[in-house]
């Protein structure tokens, strides 16, 4: 298959801890998963997972192995974890395309990536909304470039963009395709629309202090454990 769609994340749970959500949006970001693979598969592409080594156990109980590649990230920066997957990817197949794991599915964006690589294109970027980078493909001479970007960065798709440029590359650029940092994100998505049961959305936006049938707070562990409290009911009437 020539065709590779990565999916670079850490694992639904962590990504949601990472970004100071609540534990109920480790679902959303595992339906995003989900829908790229359908995506994927609708593309006729090879789905690749490149995840942290630590991270690749809990990823194969939420998705059906059998249709996934695997990559376990390596280097010490965000920059190096991304072009060492880019490099493991290649063999996979011809014409690869990273996509984030906090990146809304868009199979259409998907779609345009191959067929602007299958146009002579040697780049495909996809802007984020807050300057960062959602979509990707870079030829392999320029791995090195993919090196340099930090985690978190605004400017990431303004310097790639123009460090391609630079190097005589042919760049298409794709719409600007969401991603999720925080609840703010979460907001957006529910406005607009996204091949997503809303439902899951609005879960991943509940408050921590709010009682859910799906997502019941936890207790702390301290609490369970410690003698009386203030949480007790008061006592009965002499």
């Amino acid at each position: 298959m020539t065709r590779v769609l990565v999916l670079f994340a850490r694992e639904p749970s962590r990504e949601a801890r990472e970004k100071g959500l609540t534990s109920c949006a480790a679902e959303l970001f595992a339906a995003f998963a989900r829908r790229w693979l359908d995506a994927a598969g609708a593309a006729s592409a090879c789905f690749v997972v490149a995840s942290p080594a630590e991270d690749l156990a809990a990823w194969r109980r939420r998705l059906p192995a059998r249709r996934v590649g695997w990559i376990a990230q390596t280097g010490r920066s965000f920059g190096k974890r991304l072009a060492g997957a880019c490099d493991r990817a290649s063999a996979h197949g011809k014409r690869v395309v990273f996509v984030g794991g906090d990146v809304a599915p868009d199979a259409p964006v998907l779609d345009r990536a191959f067929e602007a690589l299958e146009c002579e294109a040697d780049a495909v970027l996809a802007p984020a909304p807050d300057g960062g980078i959602s979509v990707l493909s870079v030829p392999s001479a320029d791995f090195d470039l993919l090196a340099r970007i930090e985690v978190g960065s605004r400017s990431a798709f303004e310097e790639l963009y123009h460090a391609l440029e630079a190097r005589g590359r042919a760049i298409t650029v794709l719409d600007l395709t969401p991603d999720v940092d925080g609840r703010r994100d979460l907001r957006r998505l529910v406005r607009r629309a996204i091949d997503l049961p809303v439902s899951i959305v609005r879960r991943a936006l509940a408050p921590t202090w709010a009682p859910s049938r799906d997502c019941p707070p936890r207790v702390p562990r301290d609490l369970l454990l410690a003698g009386p409290s203030g949480f007790r009911a008061p006592p009965a009437a002499a």
